[in-house]
């Protein structure tokens, strides 16, 4: 018994035969990620004057290489504006901000405007 292999190609955009003669293979690239489509030339022609959506493109096409990149901003944090504020320093804060009226509490975090108005202060004793 013989066995027989057919390859068909087909169009990725509207799923249709292609002869092998008309396929066209386009690699292209989106926010850093490679992608490649299969598509016969009158597709082809319509991806070339923008008739074809990218989000289209985007579904129909492999994914090929590259990195995904996020649309969203980057979230940067920042990091503190000195050094570390010990424990015997945070006492020595809290009562220098009390006798200069800052607004203080016993416990919790405190401002960074208030951590370099002390150092500050105490720099130019």
């Amino acid at each position: 018994m013989a066995k027989r292999t057919v390859v068909e190609y087909v169009d990725d955009l509207d799923g249709k035969p292609v002869h092998i003669d008309q396929l066209h293979t386009i690699e292209w690239s989106w926010l850093g990620v490679d992608y490649v489509i299969d598509t016969s030339a009158t597709n082809l022609e319509k991806i070339e004057t923008g008739r074809v959506p990218v989000s289209t493109l985007l579904s129909k096409s492999a994914r090929v290489g590259g990195r995904r990149r996020s649309t969203a901003p980057k979230h940067h944090t920042t990091g503190r504006e000195g050094p570390a504020v010990g424990a015997d320093e945070r006492t020595s804060i809290r009562q220098w901000a009390r006798e200069q009226g800052y607004d203080i509490g016993d416990r919790g975090r405190i401002s960074q405007q208030i951590i370099t108005a002390y150092r500050e202060q105490s720099d130019g004793r």
